[in-house]
């Protein structure tokens, strides 16, 4: 027989791992291991298997077997699940939970709403209304880092893009971290993260690189002079005019700066490329935020923020200036940039799909 696979990102549990007994109350895969008494009912309170206890934890194997405890109707030992989350680095914690919630059954998400399961329902719950991180992770394998990520992206993804996903299509994920349009002198920041997913069989391969999702104020008519058509606004004194972008988006004679705003797009090879590389372009018109109020934000507080239609299919996917200099020009007036000096490396992680999926995720603040 072929050496058995012990590696984690081997299958949930080898049927060589726990032997058949008569007496099925002493199988110890998934149930509790106190001693089974002759006459005695058996208490079936089912617990993480010995096997998936080893360090490091494989995020998706964990949902599985929790899945499957679940669904099974019986009483599962809680502690003992919330106690093998407790080994993680609590940075990862709640990507275990994550890994966990797209695995549920109807009938496991039924079982969490016992009283006995409360604790286990609370923190699936809240992983599920709150956002993902959206600074560097240090996962202990691979195999954790994507499993933590593609979570969040079929948490986020609309059915379609989830469908391509499991079907192992390359697909991307970005987390943007808010920042002013202001910042390092209107020139954009590479502070979001972009993932590139590809499922694998029962795993995958994740290559992470900074991006910019955010227009800088460089394009902005407010840091315009008169003489350019701008405004001469105060709050622009320190910004690097470069030329002005953007749509009047609340009629007061202001072309407004643009972001997509959070959700999924797909997006196909642009033909003859943008700023003299490949470059990517939706085909149906792409709503955007705008920053009405000239604060530099994307909040609440700007009237008549979102752009429906004058935005077109204008937030491309391309190259923009290198990071590795100490003062980087993003080149984006709203369109997802990758720096220039990492753009090939993306491109070939990419391949050449025939069309892409894109879920954009406002991360944690």
């Amino acid at each position: 027989m072929p050496w058995p696979d012990l590696t984690i990102g081997g299958r949930d549990q080898p049927s060589w791992i726990i032997k058949p007994r008569a007496d099925a109350r002493a199988h110890l895969a998934v149930v509790s291991n106190q001693p089974v008494v002759a006459d005695q009912a058996a208490v079936n309170e089912h617990r993480p298997p010995p096997w998936l206890e080893g360090q490091p934890l494989d995020f998706a194997a964990f949902g599985r077997q929790l899945n499957r405890a679940l669904s099974s109707h019986a009483t599962i030992d809680a502690e003992a699940w919330l106690a093998l989350v407790e080994t993680v680095p609590w940075t990862l914690r709640d990507y275990v939970w994550r890994a966990a919630d797209i695995r549920l059954s109807k009938a496991a998400k039924a079982a969490l709403r016992k009283p006995e399961n409360r604790a286990i329902y609370e923190r699936i719950e809240a992983v599920r209304l709150c956002r993902p991180d959206g600074d560097k992770l240090y996962f202990q394998t691979p195999k954790q880092e994507f499993d933590a990520y593609a979570a969040v992206f079929r948490r986020f993804a609309s059915p379609m893009a989830c469908m391509y996903f499991m079907g192992g299509m390359v697909s991307l994920l970005s987390l943007r971290n808010e920042t002013s349009t202001l910042a390092h002198h209107g020139e954009g920041s590479y502070d979001d993260r972009l993932v590139v997913l590809r499922r694998i069989g029962s795993t995958g391969t994740s290559t992470i690189f900074p991006i910019c999702t955010e227009p800088g104020a460089q394009y902005s008519q407010r840091a315009a002079g008169k003489q350019g058509g701008g405004r001469q606004d105060r709050r622009y004194g320190g910004v690097h005019f470069n030329k002005i972008d953007g749509e009047d988006g609340n009629n007061d004679k202001i072309k407004d700066l643009g972001r997509l705003i959070e959700g999924t797009y797909h997006y196909y090879e642009k033909p003859g490329g943008h700023v003299g590389a490949r470059a990517f372009q939706t085909k149906t018109t792409q709503v955007v935020e705008r920053d009405t109020d000239g604060d530099g934000r994307f909040t609440s507080a700007d009237p008549k923020r979102i752009d429906a239609k004058k935005a077109g299919t204008s937030m491309f996917i391309h190259q923009g200036g290198k990071d590795s200099v100490l003062e980087p020009d993003t080149w984006s007036a709203g369109c997802q940039t990758i720096p220039t000096n990492r753009y090939k490396a993306f491109l070939a992680t990419v391949g050449r799909p025939a069309s892409l999926f894109y879920v954009l995720v406002n991360a944690a603040r």
